[in-house]
């Protein structure tokens, strides 16, 4: 320990020393496959046993039960690989850790240039190597067991990257410590990995134990109930479902034509039957409910869990009362959604862009980000009603903005008057022209008392028009009947000439 001269502490630079290129991390199972099946007649103490072996730092068995459920129950295999693939399929961007910082610019120019040319063939030495887009699908993994690995191939000198490598689960241990160490042949408990070398993205579910946050503990138990209901269920099926085949014999019979009727029956193929003596007799109790509803009940209610377990809701395409509300294409609820990406996003940020930016910037350099796009796609059709609403109320959309929502070039122009329009229509847009200043201030002061005209009886009317014509805020018509009488003018100017014209036109001819 090296202390300043207060006495405190004087923190190392982890990444002081540059990372040893190529690939470091090397699983050392103890064969190359695993043929050991833990899901194999699962029972709720084989469940705890493994979750208690787990918690204790030693997840193997855990990870293992993790890859085999969604083999063996289709809930979980489609409900795991919709969520896997709703986060996989948000484009994503790398962004600068700062606004406006021309280093933070640079940098980040520097990691998207290092990501960009990860990934690929490199011969014997390293082999087929994942790239970026592939290790954050990898990252995704962790959904059930609650954590996920990759290591990072660097390049000499921690310039760049040659790609990832996913790091099986099991092969990690977690004994005395949250953090994982790799697991091999000659140190089950582990050793440690270097700095710099592996991308450790947790689920974060069950606080800052990594093996308790996966949804494997959950759905593990469900998967039990569920293999209980079906067995049950197959059971009354052969029972209640198939016609059984009885043939009454003598002794005698029996003991010459055993073995040839034992024959007949079984030609009958898959359907239960069996001989007895005449003498024998066999009664088979009917349960309470011959049906099977109690089991296919027991069916529904554990699938129904394991959607809501991985997808937050049990909402489909012929199921509204979700919250997406019928749309198949909405299954993974947005705020599980967004959770999966903002967990990847700074396991990226810490895991890999960090090493990078100190490896080659130095300290005190702002990282970047990586960004995955997670927001909902937009109604057009509402998006378009809104604008629309918008647009009237006075306000008018950036067409630059709504070219990139629509997806279509769209540009801002005057809307066209149409030859059909109403006259009224017409005389709006020239309304200072045609006089409705001078009619405005003609009725207005009194057009709250016109307003009430119109609703009044016949009987009414004529007196109370009568009384707002001789109110002395009614004003002066003089000024309207000068612009009504000068337009009369005007258009009988401009239809005498028009007529002149055709008339001159006709003579021409």
């Amino acid at each position: 320990m090296i202390l300043d001269a207060r006495g405190q502490e004087i923190k190392e630079n982890i990444y002081s020393k540059k990372p040893v290129s190529g690939q470091q991390i090397i699983a050392d199972p103890m064969s190359d496959r695993d043929s050991m099946d833990v899901a194999r007649g699962v029972t709720p103490a084989v469940i705890d046993r493994i979750m208690i072996m787990a918690n204790g730092g030693d997840p193997e068995e855990q990870c293992k039960l993790a890859r085999e459920l969604p083999e063996k129950n289709f809930e979980i295999t489609h409900a795991l690989g919709t969520r896997r693939n709703a986060i996989s399929g948000c484009p994503w961007t790398i962004v600068p850790g700062e606004e406006n910082n021309k280093l933070a610019d640079q940098v980040c120019e520097a990691a998207k240039k290092a990501v960009n040319a990860a990934g690929g063939d490199f011969g014997s030495e390293l082999g087929r190597l994942d790239s970026f887009c592939k290790m954050l699908c990898g990252l995704s993994d962790a959904i059930l067991p609650g954590y996920a690995a990759s290591e990072t191939i660097w390049k000499p000198g921690g310039v760049g990257f040659y790609g990832f490598r996913v790091i099986p689960q099991h092969f990690l241990s977690f004994d005395h410590a949250y953090r994982p160490k790799l697991r091999t042949t000659c140190n089950y408990s582990g050793v440690e990995i270097p700095v710099g070398k592996m991308i450790f993205h947790t689920l974060n579910n069950g606080g800052s134990d990594p093996v308790r946050g996966g949804l494997i503990r959950p759905l593990a138990w469900l998967f039990c109930f569920s293999q209980v209901g079906t067995k049950d269920l197959l059971s009354f099926i052969e029972r209640y479902g198939m016609p059984f085949v009885v043939g009454k014999v003598d002794n005698r019979t029996y003991k010459e034509e055993g073995a040839n009727l034992q024959s007949l029956i079984r030609s009958f193929g898959p359907n239960g039957g069996g001989i007895f003596s005449k003498n024998v007799e066999i009664e088979l109790l009917q349960a309470a409910n011959n049906t099977g509803d109690v089991y296919f009940t027991l069916l529904r209610y554990v699938g129904d869990a394991i959607t809501k377990v991985l997808l937050g809701q049990t909402a489909s395409s012929g199921d509204s009362s979700g919250m997406s509300n019928g749309n198949a294409q909405s299954a993974v609820r947005q705020d599980i959604l967004e959770a999966d990406a903002r967990g990847i996003e700074e396991s990226v940020r810490m895991d890999l862009f960090t090493p990078f930016v100190r490896y080659n910037f130095g300290l005190n350099v702002p990282v970047p980000k990586l960004q995955i796009e997670t927001a909902p796609a937009e109604d057009k059709v509402a998006l378009a009603t809104t604008v629309k609403t918008l647009y009237e109320a006075g306000f008018s959309a950036d067409a630059k903005e709504m070219s990139a929502k629509f997806g279509i070039k769209l540009s801002a122009h005057a809307p066209e008057q149409s030859q059909n329009a109403p006259a009224a229509l017409q005389m709006a847009e020239h309304k200072e022209e045609a006089g409705f200043q001078p009619l405005r201030g003609w009725l207005g002061p009194v057009a709250e008392s016109i307003s009430k005209i119109i609703e009044c009886d016949d009987d009414k009317f004529a007196a109370q028009l009568s009384e707002v014509a001789g109110n002395p805020h009614f004003g002066s018509s003089k000024k309207f009947e000068d612009v009504l009488e000068g337009s009369i003018y005007d258009n009988y100017c401009t239809g005498a000439t028009s007529v002149l014209d055709k008339l001159e036109g006709k003579k021409s001819k």
